[in-house]
């Protein structure tokens, strides 16, 4: 690959501060790689061209100063080589792994411009056998509600790692988790920052509680977006609300299809009715095609309470209806009755049209 030369890295970063072209784009033109002439550029800006032209003495304390500073600002790549007007992000990574992995007094007397040796760089997993395997069993009993570290997020890793720093060295955890350096070095950043949607998150759980877990996200979202609207600000977007909801674990388990018991459709094991309305629910003179439904509800003091309408496809009215504390069949058939006796001479079929369990 061919060595670009520090002129024209200076000329590059000149011609994307003089111009409209996108960092990319500029990087492409010269042959410079992207994520170097973005730390090119940082350096430019904060120390101008003597940051580039001028690199600082590297000494033992050059290095730990650069590593603790970067671990104490929770700095990316970027910032922390553009605070040290020092473009070259290969060794701070190296140095970076070397610190964790044999302390701060082997960044020391690391001499400049000498490899160190590779045999060296094998003890500490040589020195904790089976280390690996306590830091996933620990991971696992973390993610116990995931269910398994493959399905676990970078962020949810992170936020674990994060957790066991105090009883491990931070590049075991990296070399035994399925997580690179710089992605933890990101989401630690991130974390460490307010929560943007901390107070959405505090509304949610207001609405989700004031009704006991009742509500789901249908119901939920337009009152979270009412007490923004009351307020003459801008109502959070549904779709934000499903998602904060969702990593939040709020959903309505009321009336789960598990939890229920009665189920109507399940109907006789013996012979079953003939599906003469086979979905074509249109017609085109009245009482030409009846249907007949059961609903199950749930009264304000608990009870069950059942619903049974039946209603004309014509003119979609409510011919009859029946309330009632049990599903009997008295129940169900008290509005046919009804609705028998006083229906007029039509001249056609009738057809009454509802599920096999009634």
């Amino acid at each position: 690959m061919t060595k670009i030369s520090m002129d024209t890295c200076i000329q590059a970063v000149k011609c994307y501060l003089t111009g409209n072209s996108s960092k990319n784009r500029v990087a492409k033109q010269f042959g410079i790689a992207n994520f170097r002439f973005r730390i090119l550029v940082a350096v430019y800006e904060k120390h101008g061209i003597q940051g580039l032209m001028a690199s600082p003495k590297v000494t033992g304390d050059f290095r730990a100063s650069l590593v603790e500073w970067k671990q104490s600002h929770n700095a990316s790549i970027t910032e922390t080589c553009a605070h040290f007007a020092y473009p070259s992000y290969a060794s701070i990574t190296n140095w970076e792994r070397i610190y964790f992995s044999e302390g701060k007094s082997a960044l020391l007397a690391l001499r400049q411009g000498v490899k160190r040796d590779q045999s060296r760089e094998c003890t500490t997993t040589a020195e904790t056998p089976g280390k690996r395997e306590l830091i996933v069993a620990d991971t696992e009993r973390r993610l116990k509600k995931i269910g398994s570290l493959e399905k676990a997020t970078k962020r949810q890793i992170s936020e674990v790692i994060i957790a066991l720093r105090a009883k491990y060295k931070l590049v075991d955890l990296i070399q035994a988790l399925p997580i690179s350096m710089s992605v933890f070095q990101y989401w630690q950043q991130r974390l460490s920052q307010p929560d943007p949607d901390e107070e959405i998150k505090a509304r949610i759980s207001l609405v989700f509680n004031a009704h006991n877990g009742n509500y789901g996200i249908l119901r939920v979202t337009p009152e979270v977006r009412a007490m923004y609207v009351s307020e003459g600000r801008q109502a959070p977007n549904h779709k934000r609300i499903q998602r904060l909801m969702v990593e939040m674990d709020m959903h309505c388990q009321k009336y789960g299809k598990r939890t229920r018991k009665y189920d109507s459709s399940k109907g006789p094991s013996g012979k079953k009715a003939k599906n003469k309305l086979n979905r074509r629910f249109s017609a085109d003179r009245p009482l030409q095609k009846l249907v007949c439904d059961v609903t199950e509800l749930q009264a304000h003091n608990g009870d069950k309470v059942y619903l049974e309408v039946i209603k004309d496809l014509y003119s979609t009215r409510i011919l009859e209806w029946e309330l009632s504390t049990r599903p009997t069949l008295e129940f169900s058939t008290a509005p046919l009755e009804r609705l028998v006796a006083h229906l007029p001479s039509t001249g056609y079929q009738i057809t009454l049209h509802t599920d096999q369990g009634w």
